[in-house]
Order: structure tokens, then C-alpha cells, then sequence
């Protein structure tokens, strides 16, 4: 299994949950993705990387969103909105490692992966 976990919202609001759960699934040789909507850049990369450690979540990949100008417009579902290519980072991720489950809070976020991912088991995280 493949679980790809959002951070903002979801990892920070239950951390030792996210600690547990991703050690249990690294333990069973599942893979776990940490992708977020926070913009990659070489500092912020790091300083996610520290907060991960911090928190005792571990993963296989570490994923920070590109600007969205970098993203592959061809990509981007027809009927997509436009407030949506913020999000849609994420659906494109787990489109190409074959998740089958998310963690996240965002409601565009599972709103994007249920109508285009909908074999991915979506988990949506209450604040």
C-alpha cells in the first residue's frame, strides 16, 4: 500500500498519530509519501524535513509542491476550476506513485481526489 499524508492541518494537528501510523506502516513495507502544498525551495525542504523529524514521522518521499507555473498545464483535468491549481499538485502525485490512501484536511483537496482519483481511499481530517 502507498498512503500519501498532508502536513498543514493534518500531520501538525495529530503528530504522534502520524508518528504511529507511519512507523506501523514502514514496518509492514508499506511506503509513505509526505506531500504538501508548502512550495519547495532548498530552505524550505529543509526545515520541513526538521519539523518531520521532530514530530518522529518517518516516509519514504518527501514531496513540496513546484510553483504552479512549472506544473504541466496539459495535465489539468478540462473541467478543472481555476482556484483548484493550487491543489491539483497533489492529485498529480498520487496519480504517478499509484497511492491508495490520503490523509489530508483541505476539502478541495478530497473534493479533487474523489472525483478524479476515485479508487484512492480518501481520509479527511477534521479541525
Amino acid at each position: 500500500m502507498i498512503a500519501q499524508i498532508d502536513i498543514d492541518g493534518t500531520i501538525d494537528k495529530a503528530p504522534e498519530f502520524f508518528k504511529w501510523l507511519t512507523k506501523s506502516l514502514k514496518r509492514d513495507g508499506h511506503k509513505v509519501l509526505i506531500v504538501t502544498s508548502r512550495t519547495t525551495s532548498p530552505e524550505n525542504d529543509r526545515e520541513t524535513a526538521k519539523e518531520m523529524k521532530k514530530y518522529g514521522v518517518v516516509y519514504d518521499r518527501l514531496i513540496l509542491s513546484p510553483n504552479i507555473g512549472d506544473l504541466d498545464a496539459k495535465r489539468f483535468p478540462p473541467d478543472m476550476r481555476p482556484a483548484h491549481k493550487l491543489y491539483i499538485y497533489k492529485l498529480f502525485v498520487a496519480e504517478d506513485n499509484a497511492v491508495d490512501i490520503l490523509f489530508d484536511d483541505c476539502g478541495i483537496t478530497v473534493e479533487l481526489f474523489r472525483k478524479y482519483l476515485p479508487n484512492v481511499k480518501v481520509f479527511k481530517v477534521l479541525s
